[in-house]
């Protein structure tokens, strides 16, 4: 229950973002063609969006499989081989997950005071998106991590 929630809030988030970012660089050509009259905040706060949705869409994408992968090279090797790999690219995405952890939170803490030129939104609002993709990024590692262990024990193929 608690992981279907989690998976919709995530997914619905990722909408949001996209929604977003699709529906003012629109609106935002829309009112430059038709009226004349663009919003000037309209440009950057769809930025944001997309750097939101990027971010978000990354710890979904590991969720779902969706990344570069070479299956040539995964297909060919024996299962224990498989398994390794998979358990290790999951140790490598924790670790990449504390690198934007870190990353983000020094954005955040040197310069999220600072506001966005034209919508004059805090900049901690739109740097918060590394340290969010860190902890969604972990969520999913250590998930697939659990899951993949578990089938290692079971004797399942990946």
């Amino acid at each position: 229950m608690f992981w279907r929630i989690y998976d919709r809030v995530t997914t619905g988030a990722l909408a949001l973002a996209g929604f977003a970012m699709f529906a003012l660089a629109i609106g935002n050509a829309g009112m430059r063609y038709f009226l004349h009259q663009p919003l000037i905040w309209g440009e950057e706060v769809s930025r944001y969006a997309m750097v939101w949705g990027t971010m978000i869409g990354i710890a979904l994408a590991y969720r779902a499989g969706q990344h570069v992968a070479l299956t040539l090279l995964v297909d060919s090797l024996p299962r224990a081989w498989v398994m390794a790999l998979r358990l290790a690219s999951h140790l490598l995405s924790l670790g990449t997950a504390w690198v934007l952890w870190r990353a983000g939170s020094v954005l955040v803490e040197r310069l999220g005071f600072m506001d966005a030129p034209s919508s004059g939104i805090a900049m901690a609002w739109v740097y918060a998106a590394m340290p969010t993709a860190a902890v969604l990024l972990t969520i999913e590692a250590l998930r697939l991590l659990v899951t993949d262990a578990r089938g290692l024990v079971a004797g399942r193929r990946p």
